[in-house]
């Protein structure tokens, strides 16, 4: 284990070596880490994260193929209680709607579950106007403040704009020469976000637009692999999950600087894999190889 730690530590400063110095209009400061040591045993390899401006936390417990609910409110956190569905044995992506349901990737089938606020499952989402092939297979997917859905489709290199009932309103091609998206972001204005991990580029699509661009520049002498997006008042925080860390990014694909850095203590993270911010100002960050959540609170 120390001789892989060691090899990962070398390649990841490697990596970000040639990053220049950036003014950073962002910081994170470590509040508090979350192992879960519940009756039924602590995190194990976490992937997914979803909070609300009302409080709501749900950690998706990926090597335990539950969730988890919490609240954290005025700094305190309470709850951690388990939720396990049939539906979706292997969480890997969360998200919660306007009414407080969460909603739920699972790895293994590509299927998004609905889970009420009792946990209880409450059905799959169910496409319907999918252009050509009616196969779906998210690999990701977003909620908007109005609860469309935006589903990055690996099946046909495709983003879907639906309702939650899985009614397709839009369908925006990805481009073919891209090796590799793995996340797709949405903020107020309606402007589209994809990330290029192979090529750690951001791609952009306008509201109303029907093809994606590429935006910035290439930002591989400052990640290594971002696989993350999460938008927060105009600025996207890059997951950079080889690199672990987070790197700050203007709407317009700018960089703005990086915050943490690989390590097993608090503040620290190593693998980390998704994050997302509240209306508090307060960040929550799965850090799946340390088997915790960390949360930050956010200067803006």
């Amino acid at each position: 284990m120390t001789t892989l730690r060691s090899s990962v530590a070398i390649l990841a400063l490697a990596a970000l070596a040639a990053a220049p110095a950036a003014a950073r209009p962002a910081s994170l400061k470590h509040l508090l880490s979350i192992y879960a040591d519940d009756k039924e045993g602590p995190l194990k390899l976490p992937e997914g994260v979803a909070c609300s401006d009302k409080g709501a936390l749900v950690v998706a417990d990926t090597g335990n193929g539950r969730l988890l609910t919490y609240t954290f409110l005025d700094g305190k956190l309470a709850g951690g209680t388990p939720v396990k569905l049939a539906e979706a044995t292997y969480p890997v992506r969360v998200q919660i709607d306007g009414k407080g349901n969460v909603l739920v990737l699972d790895g293994r089938t590509r299927r998004i579950v609905r889970v009420d606020a009792a946990g209880q499952f409450a059905g799959a989402v169910e496409w319907k106007g999918v252009s050509g092939s009616s196969s779906v297979a998210p690999i990701a997917f977003k909620l908007d403040a109005s609860d469309n859905l935006y589903v990055l489709d690996v099946a046909a290199r495709r983003v879907l704009v639906a309702e939650l009932s899985g009614k397709v309103g839009r369908e925006i091609p990805l481009p073919r020469d891209v090796a590799e998206f793995t996340d797709v972001a949405v903020d107020a204005g309606g402007r589209i976000f994809a990330v290029d991990s192979v090529g750690s580029r951001l791609w952009m699509a306008e509201k109303g637009a029907n093809a994606f661009q590429a935006i910035g520049t290439s930002l591989k002498d400052r990640v290594s692999f971002p696989i993350y997006l999460a938008e927060d008042r105009g600025k996207l925080y890059l997951v950079d999950q080889n690199g672990n860390g987070v790197a700050l990014l203007g709407a317009d694909g700018s960089f703005l600087g990086r915050e943490l850095e690989m390590g097993w203590s608090d503040g620290k993270v190593y693998y980390p894999t998704q994050m997302c911010v509240n209306a508090e100002g307060v960040a929550f960050v799965a850090d799946r190889n340390n088997n915790r959540v960390q949360v930050f609170s956010v200067s803006r």
